[in-house]
Formats: structure tokens, C-alpha cells, sequence
């Protein structure tokens, strides 16, 4: 049994008979920062589940700047809605770091759903959480790097927890701003007392805050 898939909440929902034959129909896969998972427009095979490092899945466009949708933390999954709606991924998932990642072939995933109504129900509760990240990303994206940098910080709370592990630069990229702009918007947030940071590591204090902030631009 795979002790990583067995503790997540989605995975939990499966029998352990299913979860202990799980690790003979799944691989998985390292991919170094910068490199692609997938990209949009690719015919979807696979459904894939982050185990460590941070995806960005972004979206291009002849006429605009590459627009992230969503930032994909340990623990999410990613490329389920290309696979089961048999399109194209909509699409290009990222590494913001060094990743490993579950790969989790269309078939397999879809006889989990087919088999097990509680994972199929937690799986399609997952791509509602998607597309209103995707929704919330997209209306941020046009306001100011403070703001956007509140809201990714917020966002990653939620997914991994208060105390984040993560470096400046990745932050910077997610946020879609320069590494100086982020340190010295990071800076303003520590004299707030919204969070604390050491290195590659920032501790969120004020939660409610920052959220508030990410939207309105008002403290």
C-alpha cells in the first residue's frame, strides 16, 4: 500500500483492497522545475496526483499574457476534466520546482469513479474547487502584484497549511511579478504582521487579512 495515497482524504474513501492494488496501476514520475506535465492542446491519457513540489497550470493566448488558472499543491490532482470529458487538456501544467507526480491512467481512473460513488462524489467535489480557483485566479490577475501575492498566500494556506514552505522566487512565479517586487511586498506584510518569514519558509499570521486584502485592496 502506498502510505502517501492512502492518507489523503480522496483516497481514503476507497476500499483497502483497492488501495493496497492501487500502486500496480499508478507510476510515479519526476519532472524538473520549468518542465511540462502536459500541454494544452495534448490528447489527455492520464490523470496526475502532485506528491511534492508546486504546479502552475496556465493557459496561452495569441493575444495575452500567459495567465495562470490555478497553482496545484501536494495532495491535489490535476488533468482529471480533459480525461473525463475525452478533450484535449485546456491547459499547460508547469513545475514551479522539482516535482514528483502519481500518474493515473484514464482508464484506471475512471473505473475508480465508475466503481466507488464516495470517491467519484469527493472527485467531482475537487473540480468544483477547481474552476472556482480557476474563476478567482482570473479576476485577480489584473490587479496589483500585492494584492496577487495576498491571494497565492491565502490560496496555499488553505491546501498545505499556516506554516509554507516555499521560496521567494516560487512565490514571485505564481504571482506572476519579479522576485525584488515580491521580497519587498513580503517585507510590507511582515511590518503588518500578516505573516513571518525565515528562509524558504513563510508563516502565515493573519489569514483573514491577507484575504480581505487579496480582493479589496484595503486593509
Amino acid at each position: 500500500m502506498d502510505f502517501f495515497l492512502a492518507r489523503l482524504p480522496l483516497f481514503k474513501r476507497l476500499p483497502e483492497k483497492t488501495l493496497e492494488e492501487l500502486p500496480r496501476k499508478v507510476f510515479l514520475r519526476r519532472f524538473g522545475k520549468g518542465q511540462a506535465v502536459f500541454m494544452d492542446g495534448e490528447t489527455p491519457r492520464s490523470v496526475y496526483l502532485l506528491k511534492s513540489g508546486l504546479i502552475k497550470a496556465v493557459k496561452y493566448s495569441l493575444r495575452e499574457e500567459p495567465v495562470i488558472m490555478e497553482i496545484i499543491s501536494p495532495g491535489g490532482l490535476f488533468g482529471m476534466i480533459a480525461v473525463l470529458d475525452h478533450k484535449p487538456y485546456p491547459v499547460t501544467a508547469l513545475c514551479i520546482r522539482d516535482c514528483e507526480a502519481y500518474e493515473i491512467p484514464g482508464k484506471v481512473f475512471e473505473g475508480l469513479l465508475k466503481t466507488h460513488p464516495d470517491f467519484s462524489q469527493a472527485v467531482y467535489s475537487e473540480i468544483g474547487e477547481h474552476l472556482r480557483q480557476s474563476q478567482a485566479l482570473r479576476s485577480i490577475s489584473r490587479e496589483p502584484a500585492s494584492q496577487r501575492i495576498a491571494f497565492i498566500l491565502g490560496l496555499l494556506s488553505k491546501s498545505v497549511g499556516k506554516n509554507l514552505s516555499i521560496r521567494r522566487e516560487d512565490l514571485a512565479e505564481m504571482s506572476g511579478t519579479t522576485q525584488e517586487t515580491a521580497i519587498r511586498i513580503l517585507s510590507d506584510f511582515r511590518k503588518k504582521k500578516w505573516i513571518a518569514s525565515g528562509w524558504k519558509k513563510i508563516t502565515i499570521l493573519n489569514p483573514e487579512k491577507l484575504e480581505k486584502y487579496s480582493f479589496s485592496g484595503k486593509i
